[in-house]
């Protein structure tokens, strides 16, 4: 907790800590408040802000967040127009009930400068207990923030239980497990000595341990028994009897931990009066802790607040700054689980008739035994609120519990798709569940549509992408001729998922039907045509997609909000065909509507497919802060299929680096974490890649093994076009160093039957290049060699125009004609160097060293376009990491550094400091030099 603070007052720093109720997480907190009130290293004290979570408040919208922000709201009024207004809508502070629902993402940004604004003053200690019970929109915010505290003075603190379900939180930030004490700390604490209470972190360990000392044998069971929890320890060591304290009688084990502390705080539970028994359970069923509403809750149940003096006395519950709470948090839980049910349903029916808006609501359904319309109703409407406000957790919840109410099939099965598709967007994973369970109870063809389109999408994203089709195809053939609209949509759709099941002619098939569906003036057409021509581009049917997207051009294009996803694989496949700048110019456009929009929804798979192109174009260094990116959206989207498609490209970047280590890593990723959803394109790129790598570091045998691979699954899925992953020139160049050469006469074959079918000049050069390296006679490599080149100038590809002049010049030197190799091993060093190509330059280098020359300081040729110039990362901008390359593109795009910020969803400071750090690496002092460099290297649209 030291080092937190210590580096949240330096620049910004997160942590979670995680463990069982009792364990201590909240002493931490206390410690921490306690510093940061202090002030620490001589510094001013920080500014706290501190909230927890309650187990009834779970299904309120942005109740922890307005916890923490609202003391600070006059700040809000300093934010950007659409943080502010997403902002203030989270926190009902704004907004028309009439307007669509705001942009999370943006409040999420308003938040982080609310934070950065405080943290320009002084330090900021944010700390949160109890994680498990926040609600989900707040929980959201939180996780986004502390992975974006980089620059800000912000320290933020987490705590939550080890049942939370912390492979996302864990993984997302600094995690730490807080354990138990050791004996000695547990001897300490049962003393009531100041160093035990200070371990516990209570105010006077003797308040809450009745027995003043234990003999050493039983404090040996305690510790055992308790495992060093000191909630454990406390409470059991309290319901000793004196025999049992001396080791007269021995300690009995209940099965688990838990059944200590049910047992030990059941029975002074049991021992109070039937009143404050009664009153106990509307403290635990109330979200208010406060004793203004408390009040009135418990006169509605013909209660008072003196009910619950017998509880307090006990050491239950304690009095807090406004009002009474539990001693401890897990107490809420135990009171309201032990309740009879009628005692429950009396404190709910209290606490409803008290009530207002979305907490009525939500008190009146737990009021509710079985269903009703009205209560169901009134949940809707909570539903509706929530989603106004970006809550999508929040309403998914009221949908879910609206459905239970619903007496009309029909009308449940409605709610339940609501439930899903607010799951969807909130990112849990219930969605899928809640879909099953609409479809079983639904005979309508419209609705098992709807509710099999939306499980579709889900699964697609989660990389279950046969499924996926299926479903989707089957959505479309039940709405066919009832809704031929909604059917076309739905079969593309399963376009999409039949491409990542790895069934390109599948998905050739269903994009064709889809076309078939659409009308010929609709805004459907648009998007089934761009489908098409993509499904046909990867089949290798080249003519045909250039055909499909060009009249999908005529037709006019979509939103690029909505429609980011159609412009993604539109840019896609334009670049598959070798139309770099087409494609390009579509992304570019896809990435800065999302960022403007704060639409980050489908950002990763942009994001990762202009990261491809420009690895393609020779920029490497935008590449990588393109595909860095995509991987943390996908990462926080909990988007499965983009983050394998991420990885691939990232690792397909480190390989042509020459960064074997990082290419094997991100591909073992990609298996571990993907593999088992049956994504079907996956292995075929995986196997590319680590061939690639293979051949990069002279390993030929291995590249060919990978690569055969790779061959094998572009026949069985249909890939029939060689430059969605360019691996055929690579398998052939293997086997002809491992000596295969009939081998490599085979694969090339293929590949210039390839070339010729789909017109792709970058297939037809790596042909010739490969036909170089077989050929028998100087004049008829010559002849080979010569014709790549001619083809590599009808294209954009410097890496693969550079392989050929040092495959040329290989040759060349064989032949004994080292004078002639010398100009195009300078030029494909000169390349290689600027690309960042580390292993291609060695062999580059070492063949310019045996044929007598020295290295020239540029390329030259066709291959030499400005994609091999600054834009790779052996250029200046190599210096520069990912968040620091995107940084730069902003401000070279004229975005002043609060636009920046927004763009790309980090606060001011962070691009202020990362402007600094921009400046003194590449030697530039102002926005106008950087943003020359930029636009010297092709990188500035």
């Amino acid at each position: 907790m030291d080092d937190l603070l210590v580096a949240g007052g330096a620049g910004g720093a997160a942590l979670l800590l995680w463990g069982e109720p009792g364990i201590g997480k909240t002493a931490l907190l206390d410690y921490a408040a306690e510093r940061a009130a202090a002030g620490t290293a001589g510094s001013a004290p920080a500014t706290l802000l501190r909230a927890r979570g309650i187990e009834t408040e779970t299904v309120l919208p942005f109740a922890t967040l307005g916890d923490l922000l609202m003391p600070h709201s006059s700040l809000f009024r300093d934010l950007p127009g659409a943080q502010r207004a997403a902002l203030e809508s989270s926190l009902a502070l704004g907004g028309d009930p009439a307007d669509p629902p705001g942009n999370p993402y943006a409040a999420c940004m308003g938040a982080l400068n609310v934070l950065a604004a405080l943290g320009d003053e002084r330090p900021v200690v944010v700390l949160v207990d109890d994680l498990h019970w926040v609600d989900p929109s707040s929980q959201r915010v939180l996780l986004f923030i502390a992975r974006r505290l980089s620059s800000e003075r912000v320290a933020l603190a987490l705590g939550s239980r080890e049942d939370h379900g912390e492979s996302g939180p864990r993984r997302s930030i600094p995690a730490v497990q807080v354990g138990g004490l050791t004996a000695e700390e547990c001897a300490e604490l049962l003393a009531g000595t100041r160093a035990g209470a200070a371990v516990a972190g209570v105010r006077a360990a003797g308040d809450a341990v009745r027995r003043p000392g234990v003999a050493p044998s039983v404090l040996a069971d305690l510790v055992r028994i308790s495992g060093g929890n000191p909630l454990a320890l406390r409470e059991i060591a309290s319901g000793l009897t004196e025999e049992q304290a001396r080791g007269e009688r021995p300690l009995l084990d209940p099965p688990s931990l838990g059944s200590h502390l049910e047992r030990a705080w059941a029975t002074r539970i049991d021992a109070l009066p039937d009143p404050a028994r009664r009153a106990l359970v509307v403290l635990a069923a109330g979200r208010s802790t406060a004793a203004g509403p408390l009040r009135k809750a418990l006169e509605a149940a013909g209660l008072s607040l003196d009910a619950l003096a017998p509880a307090e006395e006990d050491g239950l519950i304690t009095a807090t700054a406004d009002g009474l709470d539990f001693h401890h948090p897990v107490l809420r839980a135990l009171v309201l689980g032990r309740a009879p049910l009628a005692l429950r349903y009396a404190a709910f029916q209290a606490l409803a008739e008290v009530s207002t808006g979305s907490l009525h609501a939500w008190y009146r359904a737990a009021a509710t035994p079985g269903p009703d319309e009205d209560t169901a109703a009134a949940l809707a409407e909570a539903a509706l609120e929530a989603r106004r406000r970006s809550a999508f957790g929040e309403a998914a919840l009221a949908w879910r519990r609206a459905a239970d109410l619903t007496p009309d099939p029909a009308a449940r099965a409605g709610r339940l798709l609501n439930a899903a598709s607010d799951a969807l967007l909130s990112g849990s994973p219930a969605g899928p569940q809640w879909c099953e369970e609409a479809v079983r109870i639904t005979p309508d063809p419209a609705m098992r549509a709807a509710i099999q389109g939306l499980l579709g999408r889900m699964y697609t994203w989660k990389g279950e992408t046969a499924q996926a089709y299926g479903l989707l195809v089957n959505a479309a053939d039940a709405v066919r001729d009832s809704d031929p609209t909604r059917a076309c949509l739905l079969l593309a759709e399963a376009t999409a998922a039949a491409r990542l099941d790895g069934h390109v002619p599948a998905a050739v098939r269903v994009a064709e039907e889809s076309l078939a569906l659409a009308s010929e003036s609709g805004p459907e057409r648009w998007y089934s045509l761009t489908l098409l021509g993509g499904a046909l581009v990867m089949a290798g049917r080249t003519a045909e997609g250039r055909a499909m997207l060009e009249s999908a051009d005529r037709h006019g294009a979509g939103d690029p909000v909505r429609d980011q996803q159609v412009y993604a694989i539109a840019g896609q496949a334009w670049s598959r065909v070798e139309e770099f700048t087409r494609g390009r110019g579509l992304l570019n456009t896809a990435v800065e509507s999302a960022r403007r929009h704060s639409a980050v929804g489908v950002l990763g798979f942009t994001l990762a497919v202009r990261g491809e192109l420009e690895t393609r174009i020779g920029q490497w260094a935008s590449a990588r802060g393109d595909l860095t990116e995509a991987l943390r959206w996908a990462e926080e989207l909990g988007q499965l299929t983009c983050v394998s498609y991420a990885l691939y490209c990232l690792a397909r970047l480190a390989a042509l680096r020459g960064d074997r280590v990082e290419c094997e890593e991100h591909v073992a990723r990609a298996r571990r974490e993907c593999g088992a959803y049956g994504i079907g394109c996956q292995e075929f790129h995986m196997t590319a890649v680590l061939g690639l790598s293979a051949l990069a570091y002279g390993d030929h045998e291995a590249a060919a093994d990978q690569l055969e691979q790779t061959l094998s699954l572009a026949v069985e899925q249909g890939i029939g076009n060689p430059e969605v992953v360019p691996f055929a020139a690579d398998l052939a160049e293997a086997h002809v160093r491992a000596g295969n050469a009939a081998r490599a006469g085979e694969v090339v074959a293929w590949l210039e039957e390839r070339a010729r079918e789909t017109g792709l000049a970058s297939a037809e050069a790596a042909a010739a290049r490969v036909r170089g390296l077989l050929a028998g006679t100087p004049e008829e490599a010559e002849a080979h060699f010569g014709a790549a080149l001619k083809a590599h100038g009808r294209t954009t590809g410097p890496f693969d125009w550079a392989r050929t002049l040092l495959c040329e010049a290989e040759v060349l030197r064989r032949y004994r004609r080292p004078a002639a190799a010398r100009a195009p091993l300078s030029s494909a060093l000169a390349c290689f160097e600027r690309l960042g190509a580390v292993p291609w330059a060695r062999r580059a280098a070492s063949e310019l060293a045996a044929a007598g020359g020295l290295p020239t300081t540029a390329p030259s040729g066709p291959g030499a376009g400005s994609g091999s110039g600054s834009g790779g990362m052996g250029g200046v901008l190599g210096q520069l990491t990912p968040q620091e390359f995107q940084v730069s593109r902003a401000i070279a795009r004229g975005l002043n550094n609060t636009e920046a910020a927004a763009s790309l969803f980090v606060s001011r400071k962070t691009v202020e400091a990362h402007l600094t750090r921009i400046y003194r690496k590449l030697k530039v002092r102002s926005r106008t030099d950087l943003t020359r460099l930029l636009t010297a290297a092709d990188l500035v649209d």
